[in-house]
This record gives C-alpha cells, sequence and structure tokens, in this order.
C-alpha cells in the first residue's frame, strides 16, 4: 500500500472538435493520483472564439499554466497534444512533466513525413465545414474510434454537446494541416509519457516511435486501441501515468 503523499496537478487538453467532457470516463481513474484541471481550447466548450492564433494561444496558455499553485503535468491529446508539445518546447515551460497521447509533432503528411493524415483530407474537412459542421465533427469522430469497439461504447454523446465555433474548427484544422514541430524536438528537462494505440486511424503508430527517439528519456507505451486510448483502456493510461509522475 502506498503512502499518502500530495496528488500532483494535471492539467487537462482535449482535441478538435471536443471539449473538456471527453475526458469524464476517464476521470474516476485519474481523480485517485492527480488534482486533476482543464484548458479548453478556443470555441470549444465554453470558452468564446474572438479568433484562433497558435502563438497568442500558446502565450494565454503559458499564463495559465504558471498560475497554478504547482507546476502541472501537462497532458494533450491529439490536436491538444500538437499544443502542449509545442509549449513544453518554449524555453522554460511553467509544468513538471509532459504526457502526449495520441498525438504527433507532424498531423499532416509531407514528402518526407508519411506518418499522418493526408493533407487532402484535412482539405475537405475544411471545405465541408462551410456546409455542415456538425456532419465533419461526426466524421472526425469516427475516425477516432475506428477499429476500437470499447472507445466506441465509452465515448461520451458527443452529439447532446454544444458544437464548437466553425471558424475555431477552421483555424483547428489549419493547425493540424500547418504545424510541423519535428525540427523543433530536442531532451526535455522534464518526464515525458507517450501513449498511442496501435490501431490509430488520424496518427499512426511511427508518429509516437519518431517522437519517442526524439525526445530522449520519454516513456512509450502503446496499446490495443484507436485514436482515444483513455476512454478504451483507462486503466493501463493511468497506470502508465503513475509509473512516470509517481517517482
Amino acid at each position: 500500500m502506498r503512502l499518502a503523499r500530495a496528488k500532483p496537478p494535471l492539467v487537462l487538453l482535449h482535441g478538435w472538435g471536443m471539449d473538456r467532457q471527453v475526458f469524464t470516463p476517464w476521470l474516476p481513474a485519474l481523480e485517485e493520483d492527480f488534482l486533476v484541471d482543464f484548458w479548453d481550447l478556443p470555441g470549444h466548450g465554453k470558452r468564446p472564439c474572438p479568433g484562433w492564433d497558435w502563438e497568442m494561444e500558446l502565450s494565454a496558455l503559458h499564463d495559465f499554466l504558471a498560475k497554478l499553485a504547482a507546476p502541472p503535468i501537462l497532458l494533450g491529446w491529439s490536436l491538444g497534444g500538437l499544443l502542449a508539445l509545442a509549449l513544453a518546447l518554449r524555453p522554460q515551460p511553467p509544468i513538471a512533466g509532459l504526457t502526449l497521447v495520441a498525438s504527433s509533432p507532424c498531423f499532416a503528411q509531407r514528402r518526407d513525413w508519411s506518418a499522418g493524415i493526408p493533407t487532402a483530407q484535412l482539405q475537405a474537412f475544411a471545405r465541408e465545414l462551410a456546409t455542415d459542421a456538425a456532419a465533419v465533427r461526426r466524421r472526425f469522430l469516427a475516425l477516432q474510434v475506428l477499429g476500437d469497439a470499447e472507445a466506441r461504447r465509452q465515448l461520451p454523446r458527443v452529439e447532446d454537446w454544444p458544437l464548437p465555433d466553425p471558424v475555431c474548427l477552421q483555424a483547428g484544422l489549419g493547425f493540424l494541416e500547418q504545424q510541423d514541430l519535428r525540427s523543433s524536438l530536442r531532451p526535455l528537462l522534464f518526464p515525458v509519457l507517450l501513449l498511442a494505440g496501435d490501431y490509430d486511424r488520424i496518427v499512426p503508430p511511427a508518429a509516437s516511435g519518431y517522437l519517442h527517439g526524439a525526445l530522449p528519456g520519454s516513456v512509450l507505451r502503446r496499446l490495443p486501441t484507436g485514436h482515444a486510448p483513455f476512454l478504451s483502456q483507462p486503466a493501463a493510461c493511468a497506470a502508465a501515468l503513475r509509473e512516470v509522475f509517481w517517482q
């Protein structure tokens, strides 16, 4: 039995088209050992969308984290992971650790990068947003749980959530297409955990393998899941967090 100790703070960042509610099924496993907080992306959940500038968002997230009582473990899923990684690569980020869940330094395919989403697919989503944002979110969500029946069962009823602001949805797709952090990757001075799904149709396993090699000392845990491993394997994901951050 583990001796009682202070729970480390943990800040969760959701992915494109989602909000903090997507983590609801995972919270019981997390809250046993961590003080959980959230950061909503612009235009998602209850956060307004005055526009979405990448650098301004990084500064806002930095300021939010710096005001917490203690440096947190920053956990980003999917697009949230791209943002979390970008912040972690800045000088002196106010965090004690980094967890990237089903995330990548480069979501879109490039001539020298096959471990991503075809650019044409992201551009098709962007065109369709103008006419039916709800349908685009449903299609993107279907990709996230494809090949993972348990994640599909555990996923909260997203249809009941407010639809994110289309302006910020467009901006988010633009970031997924344009951002490429590979050249900025370097050793980090805090623990790093990578959680990846073997059957992920959005972030292929090769992307997590690349991150693992480019972030010396990182811990990689691959699970038999799709793009949302915390839904189908919540206990295993929480156990990996304890292993890395309860030392």
